[in-house]
């Protein structure tokens, strides 16, 4: 982890302030801490693993899997852990795990879970309906319908998933920096945007 974060520093420290478009192009491809991927994988585990558990609690687990196969759940698994990475570096660009206020983190987590949320629910309802469309099997109006009701649902969803994912993520980072105070000066989230 402290390799990471040297290299990262490093990568940062390059950056000229008199190369603003440079900068912005650096910025973008830099890659992914080993802490946003560490927290987005630990979430997206967390999330799954509840929400097999909850269909399981209700009896429903066994039609679920009935109805997919390795394949698609394996994709489906892959599409939410790339959203789940992508909103973790997001809230880590804007704000630092070690510095910024609970508060500051947890409007963030819940903005950018509102979002993953509505993206997560357009990538399988465009898989899920292109077909039925093309078949002639769903009137466009009851689509937009569905697409509305269900984006409303999906950020409300999102939100409270970004919210409480924030706030595990403060108590993991935390837990971290007690286990190993060593680590505690060394900068170990996304480097801002300048």
């Amino acid at each position: 982890m402290a390799e990471d974060q040297r290299e990262q520093e490093s990568m940062a420290d390059n950056v000229s302030e008199t190369e603003p478009a440079r900068d912005s192009k650096q910025s973008s491809t830099r890659p992914v801490s080993l802490v946003t991927w560490t927290l987005a994988t630990f979430d997206t585990v967390l999330f799954v693993l509840l929400g097999v558990l909850a269909v399981h609690a209700s009896g429903g687990l066994a039609d679920l899997l009935a109805g997919l196969n390795t394949l698609v759940g394996v994709a489906v698994f892959c599409y939410l852990w790339a959203l789940f990475v992508l909103a973790v570096r997001w809230v880590h660009r804007r704000v630092s795990l070690d510095s910024a206020g609970v508060s500051t983190l947890v409007l963030h987590g819940v903005a950018a879970g509102s979002v993953t949320g509505v993206v997560f629910l357009l990538g399988l309802l465009a898989v899920a309906l292109v077909s039925t469309l093309q078949s002639g099997g769903a009137r466009p109006q009851s689509v937009l319908l569905v697409l509305l009701i269900g984006a409303g649902v999906a950020a409300v969803v999102g939100g409270v998933v970004g919210l409480l994912a924030s706030l595990l993520d403060i108590a993991v980072y935390g837990l971290a920096g007690t286990l190993l105070p060593e680590l505690g000066n060394e900068r170990v989230t996304e480097p801002r945007r300048r």
